[in-house]
């Protein structure tokens, strides 16, 4: 076929699709790279440094991003090479200084045999990966989210860090974040998520009474996905 093309994975010829991204290669043939910033529902984005790996090609080397890096013709993939392995956990060293506490960089940082205590502790859980801030623009497409400021002090939040009007509470941002930092939680007929200071009513259904989802969530697939208004009106289980 046309659009194949033969790589090398750690000296190893394959064949690949053109253009289809090393990392996700790798896991085809269960060869690990870690990552924290990648989820397939999302458009590769490479912020985490994590899934490095070095390349040859035309007899120069040099370290790429296997989640956004696309398979060509003869390229040469290793994934534990002394350098790849010294840049990672350099990555790595910054993120257990930011996160010492976060039990997902914790074991990542012990899998890959990284030491904390040399760099000054943050403490905090949010490691910017930027994935909240993608699933809302890029898969629910409300965009409520983004970032603030920049440096030490940026930090993912709605605009002017106020509730905000166009969260739909879907949750989207809570599933997808790796280290657990953003909160969500489901009390009394309302859904709480903390991080973005939302308090949104949920809905019910009418013939149980059971919490579906919050009512602006489904006031916002309805409009979207051009549904009767009485489409949710009962839940899954009484439909």
């Amino acid at each position: 076929m046309d659009d194949m093309v033969t790589i090398t994975l750690n000296g190893t010829e394959i064949k690949a699709q053109k253009g289809t991204p090393l990392l996700s290669i790798a896991r085809e043939k269960n060869v690990y790279i870690p990552t924290l910033c990648h989820n397939d529902a999302l458009v590769p984005y490479g912020v985490c440094r994590m899934c490095l790996v070095e390349i040859e090609k035309g007899g120069r080397k040099r370290i790429v991003t296997s989640c956004n890096y696309p398979a060509e013709e003869g390229l040469a993939v290793k994934t534990d090479t002394e350098r790849v392995v010294k840049t990672r956990s350099i990555v790595m060293e910054l993120l257990l200084a930011r996160a010492p506490e976060n039990k997902m960089i914790v074991d990542l940082a012990a899998r890959l045999g990284v030491k904390g205590g040399r760099l000054t502790e943050v403490n905090d859980d949010c490691i910017l990966c930027g994935m909240c801030v993608r699933v809302c623009d890029e898969v629910v497409g409300v965009s409520a989210l983004g970032f603030f400021s920049r440096g030490t002090s940026r930090m993912p939040t709605t605009p002017f860090a106020e509730p905000s009007e166009t969260c739909i509470g879907c949750g989207s941002c809570v599933y997808v974040c790796p280290t657990g930092y953003i909160k969500m939680e489901d009390k009394d007929g309302t859904r709480y998520i903390h991080n973005w200071k939302v308090a949104l009513k949920m809905a019910t259904c009418k013939k149980c009474g059971m919490y579906i989802a919050p009512q602006r969530q489904l006031d916002y697939i309805r409009k979207t996905a051009d549904l009767p208004e009485d489409f949710y009106d009962l839940c899954f289980s009484c439909r």
